[in-house]
């Protein structure tokens, strides 16, 4: 299914573009390099509900540390999102978080 929809569905609709993938790149290589942009993030999956995360319990899966690390390129991709559906099966198996990430769910899917 991950394959399906990074592969089929996102590829073409999104990092196909050229001006996306030179963005996703440059935000990467700066980044990575902690060249002083202002606006260069850290590509990740944050595993809760609020949109950053701080602290020593924040659960997320980052993309890569490297420079030149292509999200745009499939391979690079899923291997990042397999990273990540297994850090999010893992907590699922865990009681304790298990019941912090359906809460985490819950309140994405009804925002104040």
């Amino acid at each position: 299914m991950a394959w399906h929809e990074q592969v089929n569905i996102l590829q073409p609709a999104m990092y196909n573009d050229p001006m996306f993938a030179m963005l996703m790149r440059a935000n990467q290589f700066a980044w990575a390099l902690n060249i002083p942009t202002s606006s260069a993030r850290e590509i990740q999956l944050t595993l809760a509900n609020q949109c950053t995360v701080t602290g020593a319990n924040a659960q997320i899966e980052i993309f890569s540390k490297q420079p030149l690390a292509n999200l745009a390129d499939p391979g690079q991709r899923m291997a990042f999102v397999m990273r990540a559906a297994q850090r999010f099966d893992d907590l699922l198996r865990n009681p304790t978080e298990k019941h912090m990430v359906e809460n985490s769910i819950f309140l994405v899917a009804h925002p104040r």
